[in-house]
């Protein structure tokens, strides 16, 4: 069996190995190149070096579109989330930091069962990241088949992240909602000296909550290295409820010379949660607090991955440059569910390039860059009926092969006061699909999809001072994901089509009151096309269909606002700011119909209407800190037919504590509270669930408390 297997993979002809050999190549040339042709770095070369990757992760620059530079000079819909951000709360997960940009929900239904949206994009979504792709440093997190699985990701592996909002297909391939790109802490010192920063931390908290850190800093003028290991522990609030996640992460950024710089990503993630399941809302307030089947079932998820990837930076000429990744992972995946047991084996590989030429002149600059992504990879997807958490009988066996390859232009053009953006992008993917168990399916079937053309159209105009207008004219698409063409039903719907559509989009953006306040403000209309869109059955399988289209229009408006930057050291407080971010989404079905029944003009399901977040951070000079955070979020509709709603709720989480600083070490003690106004919520409904099972309730007022200590 084994040798057969290998002989069917080896005949597939439709996975291109000329794609990887050519991005290896390219890894390898540029490398030589630059070994053979360039002289060594002196050290005004490492500083200009050293100053540009500071300037690229810090909080006021964007990598998106690969602009290189101010987040107000560039036509994107962006939000920003710095590390300090990323940690808001308590910092054991992105949920709270990701909310706070405006038209982002990323949603728990229960620890470890993370979903993500921009401007949403639920309706195919029963868990995790699709329709959007995540970036980290360059390099595609999503893999082949579409899926990302950022629940293995911890905050302090991160120093920061940019959300693109609304269709990014022009140069990052499958996503109609948009792209997330993920950044490493990287240092470098500005001398020949070298530090080494040490850190341990824990925080504890209500239902079991458990979350002990370690991590390694080194930096000089050519090398910086980032070591951590971090385990998080929860038990939650509802029957089959617990969650365990162990992460291993290191990254290392060498200066080779002058003119290249060397990447490297790796992780080890291994992440385990039980899923409770949805109740009604009949159930909601009594003793049941989950689904009786999955607590029976010992329905979970078991996820281990290993993720490596490398990426080279090189300045080919004094006008060209390049950046080169190459990647790798595998996931071992299980999922005993309240219908039967998954056995996954996953292998993905691929990269990415970019080359792009620019001219700088007095009164003109212009770039313009071309590159291709490849994603390609292999599943082993074994299906077992579940024997009360046990696998027991084969149901099926199937091989899947996948590719997704993705090629574009850009080319950007500033003229003193107007920057103008345009992009273009081919786009396919292929799926490949055996079936070992049965004879009369045998033979190997194709889900190929024609080359999607994505354009993007980019105006920024600078009016007066530090106020900018912009205007987006961007089509994206989103291929099925593999969990949508071979769904837990164990169909292979090869006919499932991509869904896309037109997005216009315009706003102001800048900085007023001496660059105190700093604003952003859109108005955009996207028409999604042949929306793929999930169906449960009484046994509770899932499967997709195209249902029909969608006009998503809305509004959002971020501020952030510094009351008080105070230089005086007679002032007790050194800083105080408050932000909000509001979101607009009157968004609705329009020709919508799903097995008889007409949605049309329905508000699209999973969506609230409104949705405003408020943030306060206070700093004094002593080192007393205060972080405070308020959502409000309006009802949901969380089925097509909008005769069920999660209720509005207003979810207030606030966080004390002191940082002191003293000769190279710090130490930061703080205490915190969640849900402090304990309000029952959902945050994360099953949409349209069988049995009217919507709701996942989240845990009541809870508090937790930390320590961390940098030597």
């Amino acid at each position: 069996m084994q040798n057969r297997i290998i002989a069917f993979f080896s005949s597939q002809k439709f996975l291109h190995k000329k794609y990887l050999c050519t991005l290896i190549l390219l890894f390898i040339l540029q490398l030589l190149h630059a070994q053979l042709h360039v002289k060594p770095a002196d050290s005004s070369d490492v500083q200009q070096i050293t100053s540009t990757i500071r300037d690229t992760l810090s909080t006021v620059t964007i990598t998106a579109f690969q602009s290189q530079g101010k987040w107000q000079d560039v036509p994107v819909a962006i939000s920003l989330l710095d590390k300090q951000t990323l940690q808001f709360t308590d910092g054991s997960s992105l949920v709270s930091a990701f909310n706070t940009a405006p038209g982002v929900r990323f949603e728990q239904r229960s620890p470890g069962s993370y979903r993500l949206s921009i401007r949403g994009s639920l309706l195919r979504s029963p868990y995790g990241v699709r329709n959007i792709k995540v970036y980290w440093d360059g390099v595609p997190l999503t893999d082949a088949g579409g899926n990302t699985y950022l629940q293995l990701i911890s905050p302090d592996q991160l120093s920061g992240a940019e959300i693109i909002k609304g269709p990014a297909s022009s140069l990052y391939g499958a996503s109609t909602g948009g792209a997330v790109i993920l950044h490493s802490p990287v240092v470098f010192s500005e001398s020949d000296s070298t530090a080494d920063h040490f850190g341990v931390g824990v925080m504890g908290g209500s239902h079991g909550l458990i979350n002990p850190a370690v991590s390694w800093q080194h930096s000089s003028s050519r090398f910086s290295g980032h070591l951590s290991i971090s385990h998080l522990g929860a038990n939650g609030t509802r029957a089959q409820d617990t969650m365990r996640r162990d992460v291993l992460h290191w990254n290392g950024s060498w200066l080779l010379n002058a003119k290249q710089r060397l990447d490297l990503i790796s992780f080890y993630s291994d992440l385990h949660y039980q899923t409770p399941g949805g109740i009604t809302a009949g159930q909601l307030g009594t003793d049941t607090t989950a689904y009786p089947l999955a607590v029976k079932q010992k329905a979970a998820v078991k996820n281990k991955t290993l993720f490596g990837a490398a990426t080279l930076h090189s300045k080919l000429s004094a006008v060209l440059d390049n950046q080169t990744a190459l990647l790798w992972s595998h996931t071992g995946f299980e999922n005993p569910f309240t219908s039967n047991y998954e056995k996954r084996q996953e292998y993905n590989y691929g990269g990415r390039t970019v080359f792009t030429f620019h001219k700088r002149h007095s009164d003109l600059n212009w770039d313009v860059l071309a590159g291709m992504e490849w994603l390609a990879g292999h599943a082993a997807v074994d299906n077992f009926g579940n024997m009360s958490g046990r696998a027991d009988t084969v149901q099926y066996k199937d091989r899947l092969q996948l590719e997704q390859r993705t090629f574009f232009i850009q080319g950007s053009l500033l003229l003193g006061a107007v920057q103008l953006q345009a992009g273009l992008s081919a786009n396919q993917q292929i799926v490949g699909y055996k079936r070992l168990t049965d004879p009369t399916e045998s033979r190997r079937q194709t889900a190929r999809s024609d080359y999607l053309w994505s354009p993007r159209l980019g105006l920024n105009y600078r009016l007066i001072g530090d106020l900018h207008f912009y205007a987006i004219a961007a089509r994206g698409f989103s291929t099925p994901t593999l969990a949508e063409i071979h769904p837990s039903d164990g169909s292979f719907n090869k006919d499932l089509q991509p869904e896309g559509g037109w997005n216009l989009e315009g706003g102001l953006k800048g900085t007023l009151l001496a660059s105190r306040l700093q604003f952003d403000g859109s108005l955009y209309r996207f028409g999604l096309k042949n929306a793929i869109v999930r169906r449960s059955s009484a046994t509770v399988d899932e499967y997709y269909v195209n249902a029909g289209s969608t006009r998503q229009q809305g509004a959002e408006l971020w501020l952030n606002y510094e009351l008080l930057q105070n230089s005086n050291a007679g002032r007790w407080l050194k800083q105080v700011a408050i932000s909000s971010s509001l979101s607009y989404q009157p968004y609705r079905f329009l020709d919508y119909q799903v097995a008889g029944d007409d949605f049309q003009h329905h508000p699209v399901t999973g969506v609230p209407k409104n949705v405003s977040v408020f943030t306060l951070n206070m700093v004094s000079r002593p080192g007393f800190y205060l972080h405070a955070l308020l959502n409000c979020t309006s009802q949901i509709p969380v089925n097509d037919a909008s005769t069920a709603y999660a209720s509005s709720y207003q979810l207030l989480q606030a966080k004390a504590g002191y940082r002191f600083i003293s000769k190279g070490c710090q130490l930061d003690l703080y205490i915190g509270m969640d849900n402090i106004l304990d309000q029952r919520y959902s945050l994360g409904s099953d949409i349209n669930a069988y049995g009217k099972r919507f709701f996942n309730p989240a845990p009541g007022r809870n508090g937790f408390a930390g320590v961390s200590l940098i030597l």
